[in-house]
């Protein structure tokens, strides 16, 4: 709870400097978290959508709301994606209010993973390694089989002028 109370005193802060929020519809808006660790989604998805629905929803729907839409979205990133606290991750999510039912309804979020260069350089160069080592062990039988051909038809060749004679 005081992580909501510390929340709610920087939405105004977040209206002001975060233009993470954009209007698709009346009471629909595109929720953006910003590049963030992934340990850090249920905060800030939490912060942006308190700011965004600041004016249209009760805090508690707000809060009651989002808490479920962060399970969700922690079994995407944590089970599905797989990724680890420090992984550096943006989240987009389109969310409508609908005052009648007092809720917040959110879409399918599209969750980014930022992975550093040299983590993907050194993916690449791993795999290249094992592809050349495959081609080598292609090579290999490739030039195994032309030996033998070449001992096969060595030896037809010698029994054609067996059979010719």
């Amino acid at each position: 709870m005081e992580d909501v109370k510390r929340d709610e005193a920087r939405v105004e802060e977040y209206e002001k400097l975060y233009t993470g929020v954009s209007l698709k519809a009346t009471r629909t808006l595109e929720l953006r978290t910003g590049i963030i660790p992934a340990a850090r989604f249920a905060v800030k998805v939490r912060r942006v959508a308190l700011a965004a629905f600041r004016k249209y929803a009760p805090r508690e729907v707000v809060i009651r709301d989002v808490s479920e839409f962060n399970k969700k979205l922690y079994d995407l990133i944590v089970n599905k994606m797989k990724c680890e606290k420090g992984d550096l991750i943006r989240i987009v999510v389109e969310a409508t209010y609908d005052e009648e039912a007092k809720k917040i309804t959110f879409e399918e979020p599209v969750i980014e993973r930022f992975v550093p260069e040299n983590q993907i350089r050194m993916e690449y160069e791993e795999r290249i390694k094992i592809l050349e080592e495959e081609l080598e062990k292609l090579r290999s039988e490739a030039e195994a089989c032309i030996d033998r051909l070449s001992k096969l038809k060595s030896e037809l060749e010698r029994l054609l002028k067996v059979l010719t004679r």
